[in-house]
C-alpha cells in the first residue's frame, strides 16, 4: 500500500507543477498585449492632444502693393490711419523727395505695415482705394510641418536640459561635471536657437506684412483732375518758360548786336 502510495503522490506533485507552470505561463502571455494595448492607447492621446494644440493650418501671408496718388504724403497718412483702424502697426515709412513739376515739390513713398492674418485681405482692399493701383501681389506660405517640427524639438530639448541638470546635480567628479555642464550648455543653445526661431515663425504667422509704394502723378480717365487751375497753371508755366527762352536769346546776341552797331557807325563817319 505504501509502496503504491508514493509513485502517486509523485505523479500527483508533477502534475500540480505542471498546471501551475501553464498558468504562468498563460499568465505571462497575457501581460503582453495588455501593455502594448497601453502603448497605442498612449500614442492616440498624444496624438489628439497634438490635433488640439494646432488643430488649423499655419500660414505666411505677404502682399505688395504699388499705387499712383495725386499727394503721396496725404495717402500715407490714410495708409497709416487704416492700419490702426485694423489694430496693425507700421513698421516703416520713408518719404523721398522727386524735386519740383507744376510748381510744387513732389514725393514717392516706401511703406511696410503689419496686421493681424485675419484682417489682411480687408486691409488690402482699403489699401487699393487710397489711390490709382498699378500693381498688386499677394504671397501665401504653408509653414505647418516646420511649426509642428520646431515645438517637437523645443519639447525635446526641453526634456534633455532637464535630464542633464539632475544628473549634474548628481556628478560627483570635476571630469564629471564638466562633462555634463558642456552637454547641458550645448543642448541650451540648441534650445535658445530653436525658440528664437519659433517665436519669429509665430510673429510671421500672426501677422501680415504689406509694402505698399506709392508716387505722384495725376492718373487717367473722368478722375483725372481736370481743372481751370491746372489750365491756368499749366498757362503760366509755359509763358514763363517762353520768357526765359526770349531772356537767354537777348543775353546771347546782344554782344554781336553792339559789335555791329560800332561797326556800322565807324564805317558811316569815314563815309561821311
Amino acid at each position: 500500500m505504501k509502496k503504491t502510495l508514493i509513485p502517486l503522490l509523485l505523479l500527483l506533485l508533477i502534475g500540480l507543477s505542471a498546471s501551475a507552470g501553464c498558468m504562468m505561463a498563460d499568465s505571462g502571455y497575457q501581460s503582453a498585449p495588455v501593455m502594448t494595448e497601453s502603448v497605442v492607447a498612449y500614442d492616440r492621446n498624444m496624438a489628439a492632444d497634438s490635433a488640439v494644440a494646432y488643430p488649423n493650418q499655419k500660414v505666411i501671408k505677404d502682399g505688395w502693393l504699388r499705387l499712383q496718388a495725386r499727394d503721396t504724403r496725404v495717402a500715407s497718412e490714410e495708409i497709416t490711419a487704416i492700419a490702426a483702424r485694423y489694430h496693425g502697426r507700421i513698421q516703416s515709412l520713408s518719404l523721398t523727395s522727386g524735386g519740383m513739376s507744376d510748381g510744387r515739390e513732389q514725393f514717392s513713398a516706401h511703406i511696410v505695415l503689419r496686421v493681424p492674418s485675419d484682417s489682411f485681405d480687408a486691409v488690402m482692399q482699403e489699401i487699393e482705394s487710397v489711390g490709382t493701383l498699378t500693381q498688386r501681389e499677394v504671397k501665401s506660405r504653408d509653414v505647418t510641418a516646420e511649426y509642428t517640427d520646431l515645438h517637437a524639438e523645443k519639447r525635446a530639448l526641453e526634456n534633455q536640459v532637464n535630464r542633464l541638470t539632475e544628473i549634474l546635480d548628481k556628478a560627483e567628479t570635476v571630469e564629471e561635471i564638466l562633462k555634463v555642464q558642456t552637454a547641458i550648455d550645448s543642448a541650451q543653445l540648441n534650445l535658445d536657437r530653436v525658440t528664437g526661431r519659433l517665436k519669429l515663425l509665430e510673429s510671421q504667422i500672426d501677422e501680415a506684412a504689406i509694402t505698399v509704394s506709392i508716387r505722384e502723378g495725376e492718373p487717367l480717365g473722368i478722375d483725372s483732375g481736370f481743372s481751370i487751375t491746372s489750365i491756368v497753371n499749366t498757362g503760366i508755366a509755359a509763358f514763363l518758360f517762353m520768357i526765359g527762352i526770349i531772356i537767354v536769346a537777348v543775353f546771347a546776341l546782344l554782344p554781336l548786336v553792339v559789335i555791329g552797331g560800332v561797326a556800322w557807325y565807324i564805317v558811316k563817319k569815314r563815309r561821311g
